[in-house]
């Protein structure tokens, strides 16, 4: 009587020579919507069947005359039959990347096959190209049994440029940091230095030019200094912050009674007030200072509870005045202001975004293109949908079952994505990492043709006890 592993043996060697199907290897072919499917060594000759019980007696024979001359030892057991499905298909007359997709019977994808491929990634046949599928899900998880089909799209020469930064004007490219907020000013060798919060919980020390306030680099974030100034000054209630100026004099943010606003306030060196200069309540607030010791100019880190602004200014003094009843009331004026808002539940308004969602207003997750005409399926347009996907690698477009068609940005971290129609045949995506909203713009989304393969089975594997 055979063992299991030659049962095996005889099963699987007279499977292939005599042209039997072996479970999970299988062909799928697709030319327009007409399914072919073949199975492996259907025309093999019969004389190689014929052959198969005289090599196997010859091999049977020889096994038995070994197990009497030595010792039994245990045999391997057999490892399952691994599954290949092969997908060919007639890619539509249109130059551009290939995505394919497996998908259940119920329509639902399981499988990326290939994302944006070239074709040279695929086997390219005389009049086809082909792919494999290991019959398995994106998480490498083996497809139960039953039928599936593919289906791809190729996807031409769209265009994908970027438009714009939002809510934020420290990022104006994609190197610079990615701020979400600021707390402190220090000025040094005539640069500012910002301590700040960036994405991924870090903080830092910008450090950025005292003229236009652009970003320079970013340092480890510095110790703060404390004002030393805090007590004992005439006319003053609270000192958040101080920094000495020009002269010797002494700078300072002076928080009112209320609570609710403050004041600039310099001081001579022997603590005389020489200029103010009041903040309105509802404005945002200063929250830190730091002043020049060549000018009458000062720096400011401020921000407002009742708005979601937080922002970097630079003051110079224009001219003064002097209020009889509150001593000398100075005019600045704003030499750079650079605002960072907060924008958490941001919406598109007039085709631009706003930090509000004013009516809790639901943008749509997916927008409707018409594609162009595939020539191989009888010239019909096909309607499809488009809406944004979000990945450790950036942002793409994808059809609405999941399918990554092309790639938008490498922007990591990203949270949200907003999309808008421009025109007939453009989208602009609005994407968020917390810190800024990017704008891009997705022209000739028109430009894509798709395509169906016919359907396959997977089957049970054969029992690898």
């Amino acid at each position: 009587m055979l063992s299991e592993v030659e049962a095996f043996l005889v099963f699987k060697s007279d499977a292939f020579l005599s042209g039997k199907k072996v479970r999970d290897s299988s062909t799928s072919f697709c030319f327009c919507k007409t399914p072919l499917r073949m199975t492996k060594g259907k025309n093999e000759p019969q004389s190689k069947s014929a052959a198969v019980p005289l090599f196997l007696v010859l091999l049977l024979g020889f096994t038995l005359m070994a197990r009497g001359q030595e010792s039994p030892t245990p045999e391997p057991k057999p490892s399952p039959t691994a599954r290949s499905v092969r997908v060919s298909f007639l890619p539509p007359p249109l130059d551009g990347t290939i995505s394919l997709g497996i998908y259940d019977a119920k329509g639902k994808l399981v499988r990326v096959l290939h994302r944006e491929a070239d074709i040279n990634e695929f086997n390219i046949g005389t009049d086809a190209l082909s792919t494999t599928w290991d019959g398995k899900d994106d998480a490498d998880e083996n497809v139960p049994a039953g039928k599936y089909s593919a289906h791809g799209f190729v996807v031409g020469d769209l265009k994908v440029e970027g438009v714009g930064f939002f809510f934020n004007d420290f990022v104006t490219n994609d190197d610079s940091p990615r701020v979400r907020h600021l707390s402190t000013v220090r000025l040094q060798d005539n640069e500012l230095h910002v301590g700040a919060d960036l994405l991924g919980d870090e903080q830092a020390t910008l450090v950025c030019d005292a003229k236009e306030g652009r970003f320079l680099r970013k340092l480890p974030l510095d110790g703060s200094i404390p004002c030393r100034e805090k007590t004992s000054l005439p006319d003053v209630v609270h000192v958040t912050d101080c920094d000495v100026g020009m002269n010797s004099t002494l700078w300072l943010i002076d928080r009112l009674e209320d609570g609710a606003r403050s004041e600039i306030k310099q001081l001579s060196k022997t603590h005389e007030l020489l200029r103010r200069m009041a903040i309105a309540e509802g404005e945002p607030q200063p929250q830190a200072i730091a002043a020049s010791t060549t000018e009458d100019r000062i720096f400011l880190v401020e921000e407002s509870p009742q708005s979601p602004v937080n922002r970097l200014r630079a003051l110079s003094l224009a001219g003064a005045k002097t209020d009889g009843a509150n001593g000398a009331v100075s005019d600045w004026k704003t030499d750079f202001e650079k605002r960072i808002v907060e924008h958490k539940s941001f919406s598109i308004e007039n085709g631009k975004p706003i930090p509000t969602n004013p009516g809790n207003k639901v943008p749509p997750e997916k927008i409707s293109v018409k594609l162009q005409p595939n020539p191989l399926l009888a010239d019909a347009r096909v309607t499809v949908e488009i809406a944004v996907g979000l990945d450790e690698d950036g942002s793409f477009l994808k059809a609405s079952d999941g399918l990554p068609l092309c790639s938008i940005s490498e922007t990591p971290k990203l949270t949200r994505a907003l999309l808008a129609a421009h025109g007939s045949n453009a989208l602009d995506i609005f994407q968020d990492d917390g810190a800024v909203v990017e704008q891009f713009r997705v022209t000739g989304v028109d430009q894509m043709m798709s395509f169906d393969c016919s359907g396959f089975e997977i089957e049970m594997k054969p029992d690898s006890r």
